[in-house]
C-alpha cells in the first residue's frame, strides 16, 4: 500500500511486531504450530499494525506500540481464519487459506487459539484501550451479522448497508487507530478526532473493495465479477440501482430468481448494463471522495510529520485505485 521505509523506524518495528506475533502464537502441539507456521508465512499488508505504529507517532513521542500493534493484528487475522470458512474462499494472502490446507474443524481451533493465546500471554491487559478494543471488536461481529441478516434482502438502504461497514470493517480500523493515538499520549479530543478518520477510512476501504465486485480489469482477471451479488451481499452499485425508479425492479427481479437458483451467462451482462445505466459505480466513487476528504480533514489537529503525511498518503492511494478500477473496467 506504501513503503514503510520511508519511515526509517518504521520497518525496524514491524520486525518487532512480528516477533510478538510469532511469541504470542506459538503452540505446544505439532499440529497446532504447523497452522500457526501456515498463517504467520502469509502475513500479508499488514495495514492494521502499521496504522497503530503510525497513529503513536502522530504527537511525536518516542513510544513503543509494537506488541499493541501485534495484539490487533491477531485479532484481525484470526478473524478471516474464521471468515474464510463462512465464505468457503479458497485463499488467502496468496495461499491456501486455513480451512482449505487444514480442514474447518482445524481451521475454527486454529482462529480460536491465536485470540485465546494473545489474551493470556500479552501483558498490555492493564493499557486504557485494551476494554475498548474489546468493545469494538463486539461492534465488528455486530456488522459482520448484520450483513448476513441482510443476505438476499434487495430492499436493503443505503444507510444500513453504511452501517454493517462501520461495523465489520471500520470497527478494526478503529481499534488500530485508536491503540495507537492512545499509546502515543493523544489527549481526549485527539483520540476523537484519530477515531473518526479511522472510521472514514474503513469506509473508503471498504467500499473501493465492493466496487471491485462489479468491475473487470486485467489487473482483476482473477477475481470473479458479481460474486458478492450472486451470494446475496448487495453493495453500494447494487443498492442505487435497487433504487432507480426505472432500472430497480428489473435487478430486484434479476436478484431474486438468483437466489431461487436460476443460472445464466446472460444475467451477468445485464447485471451489468443495469448498473451502468443508474451510475451505480460513479455513485460509489462520489461517497469515496466525501469520506476521503473526511478522513484527511479529522487529521487536521495534527501537525505536520511524516506519520501524517503517510496516514494521508493512504486515504488518497485508496481513493486513486477505486477511481482507476473504474475508467480501466472493461464493462463498466
Amino acid at each position: 500500500m506504501f513503503d514503510i521505509r520511508e519511515i526509517p523506524e518504521l520497518e525496524a518495528e514491524m520486525k518487532k511486531v512480528n516477533t510478538h506475533i510469532e511469541r504470542l502464537c506459538r503452540s505446544d502441539s505439532p499440529s497446532m504450530q504447523k497452522m500457526m507456521d501456515w498463517v504467520l508465512e502469509a502475513r500479508g499488508k499488514q495495514i492494521r499494525p502499521i496504522l497503530t505504529l503510525l497513529c503513536s507517532k502522530l504527537k511525536g513521542k518516542k513510544v513503543d506500540a509494537t506488541e499493541t500493534a501485534a495484539v490487533i493484528e491477531i485479532c484481525h487475522t484470526a478473524s478471516l481464519i474464521h471468515d474464510d470458512i463462512i465464505d468457503d474462499a479458497d485463499m488467502r494472502r496468496g495461499s491456501l487459506s486455513v480451512h482449505k490446507k487444514f480442514g474447518p474443524e482445524m481451521a475454527v481451533y486454529a482462529g480460536d487459539f491465536m485470540i485465546f493465546s494473545t489474551i493470556g500471554r500479552t501483558g498490555l491487559m492493564n493499557k486504557p484501550w485494551y476494554r475498548t478494543m474489546f468493545a469494538k471488536l463486539e461492534v465488528m461481529c455486530n456488522g459482520e451479522v448484520g450483513q448476513f441478516d441482510n443476505r438476499y434482502n434487495v430492499d436493503i438502504t443505503e444507510e444500513r448497508y453504511i452501517d454493517n461497514i462501520i461495523g465489520k470493517t471500520s470497527a478494526m480500523f478503529a481499534i488500530a487507530c485508536g491503540a495507537g493515538a492512545c499509546e502515543g499520549k493523544c489527549n481526549e479530543d485527539e483520540q476523537k478526532a484519530v477515531d473518526i478518520f479511522a472510521e472514514k477510512l474503513g469506509l473508503i476501504f471498504q467500499l473501493r473493495d465492493d466496487l471491485m465486485d462489479f468491475v473487470s480489469t486485467s489487473e482483476l482477471s482473477q477475481k470473479t465479477i458479481h460474486n458478492d451479488f450472486w451470494s446475496g451481499y448487495y453493495t453500494l452499485p447494487a443498492i442505487h440501482t435497487f433504487a432507480d425508479p426505472e432500472c430497480g425492479a428489473e435487478l430486484k427481479e434479476i436478484a431474486l430468481e438468483i437466489r431461487d437458483g436460476m443460472h445464466g451467462k446472460e444475467m451477468d451482462s445485464r447485471i451489468a448494463e443495469l448498473i451502468k445505466l443508474t451510475g451505480g459505480c460513479q455513485y460509489t466513487l462520489s461517497l469515496i471522495d466525501r469520506y476521503s476528504e473526511e478522513a484527511k480533514s479529522a487529521l487536521s489537529p495534527f501537525r505536520d510529520s511524516d506519520p501524517k503525511r503517510k496516514l494521508l498518503e493512504l486515504v488518497d492511494k485508496i481513493r486513486t485505485s477505486a477511481h482507476a478500477y473504474v475508467s480501466n473496467a472493461s464493462n463498466y
